[in-house]
């Protein structure tokens, strides 16, 4: 009431009328509202779900490596009719004496890295003595229990059978003139079931040849130790451009570098790669003859010069965000530039640039093109950076542009497992970098 009188009591002061009903949720412009609003998050919808669609299927056909026994719906069981093949009786022994054809051979082979063998016992012939069982390659396997098995044995087990190796199994009847025909199976392989211990503690990772070996060491260190190389070369450089793009730059040239610096984030990585093989590689032959053709320090280097972009223009903003007033009193006590920026400005800025870092290695892990075409192909576990190595990204792209990549094999399913790795590597340094950038992160008013 008080308010109205003063009001009223100025001349030509009028009482502004109170608007009951917003602008914006008036007519058109709410209509409008509401739509923008349902389209955005139909949109984070979509994103959530497809998120998490990836996700499901990674983890589902990741769990399937671990717990598929390879092969086995193939060739679990083998049985052989057909024309026999082998060593004859003896020319000289006559018919009625010679040893008679088994009629069938089965094979179920398991992934213990058994073979069991069942026949039936010759219905022509002579009646057999003993059995003889053989099995093409014979390469390091043990055949104790089948060596000299009596008549009255039809079935035997070969132990240290290659996982994933294929395999021919015969067998003959054995009379005192001589060996029958021996009959022999098909082709078949041994099936194969990746187990989790041996994907994270061997140190072979090999798809291809037999015996297979599913370590996933090889690529975790040649993974690891380019990004770590990568990160050695962006972040100095990112950091000192940032430093200088944040406290020395003039505000026109810092308008002119920084997008210029930020162009190399545009530039293809396969670009990079060739960049990496054609010039840095023969740079380093020229100092040591150890650099080999491939290897891992020519692409670790040009990985972190593409890096530097990221690292410099996150850090440079975190420092940008850094208020005006702690540098003026830093400067009231008499530092210098140099101690303002070093001493002031980034441990003010620490939360963002250690974000800045870890956003960047992650970015390391998860590169393919550079490390696919300059790094080489090498699955053997080594430390050296001269020599090629192979990463998590290279060999999923190697095995998906081969031959090799049949759905339902060991080899196409490896594919999902080491992609589960290098999520789980990359959503744990996420969460360390919103850990640390919720520890060091200072607060300004």
């Amino acid at each position: 009431m008080l308010f109205d009188k003063i009001m009223r009591a100025k001349p030509g002061v009028t009482k502004t009328p109170v608007v009951e009903k917003p602008l914006s949720a008036s007519g058109s412009k709410y209509l409008l509202e509401r739509i923008v609003k349902w389209v955005l998050f139909l949109l984070a919808t979509v994103s959530v779900l497809t998120t998490v669609g990836i996700v499901s299927v990674l983890l589902y056909e990741g769990v399937q490596f671990f717990t598929s026994d390879f092969y086995q719906e193939k060739h679990s069981e083998l049985e052989v009719t057909g024309e026999a093949a082998g060593l004859a009786a003896a020319d000289s022994a006559p018919a009625n004496l010679a040893p008679g054809v088994v009629s069938r051979v089965s094979v179920r082979s398991t992934t213990d890295a058994l073979i069991f063998v069942n026949w039936d016992a010759p219905t022509v012939g002579q009646a057999p003595a003993s059995y003889d069982v053989a099995i093409t390659p014979n390469l390091g396997l043990d055949l104790s229990d089948c060596a000299n098995l009596p008549a009255e044995r039809t079935s035997c087990v070969i132990s240290d059978a290659g996982l994933g190796r294929s395999y021919k199994v015969s067998v003959a009847a054995v009379a005192g003139v001589g060996k029958g025909v021996a009959l022999e199976t098909g082709s078949f392989q041994v099936p194969e079931k990746v187990r989790w211990y041996r994907y994270l503690t061997d140190t072979k990772w090999r798809t291809l040849l037999v015996p297979r070996s599913y370590g996933i060491w090889p690529l975790l260190v040649g993974t690891m130790m380019i990004a770590v190389l990568a990160m050695l070369v962006a972040v100095p450089l990112g950091l000192l451009s940032a430093i200088f793009l944040s406290e020395y730059a003039h505000p026109r040239l810092r308008a002119i570098t920084k997008p210029i610096l930020e162009v190399l984030a545009g530039v293809p990585t396969v670009v990079y790669g060739f960049f990496a093989l054609f010039f840095i590689t023969p740079l380093l032959r020229t100092v040591s003859d150890d650099v080999g053709i491939f290897n891992a320090l020519s692409a670790a280097i040009v990985m972190g010069v593409m890096i530097v972009p990221m690292v410099s223009s996150l850090s440079e903003d975190a420092m940008r965000a850094v208020p005006i007033s702690l540098r003026e009193g830093a400067y009231a006590l008499g530092a210098t530039k140099v101690e303002v920026a070093t001493k002031v400005v980034v441990p003010a800025a620490l939360s963002g640039i250690v974000a800045a870092f870890i956003l960047g290695m992650s970015r390391a892990v998860g590169e393919t093109m550079i490390v696919f075409i300059a790094a080489g192909q090498n699955e053997k576990l080594t430390f050296n950076p001269l020599d090629p190595v192979n990463t998590m990204t290279g060999f999923m792209a190697t095995t998906n542009f081969s031959d090799n990549a049949i759905p339902g094999t060991a080899q196409f399913q490896a594919l999902f497992a080491v992609g589960i790795t290098l999520f789980v590597i990359t959503l744990l340094m996420n969460l360390l970098s919103q850990f640390l950038v919720a520890r060091f992160r200072e607060v300004y008013e």
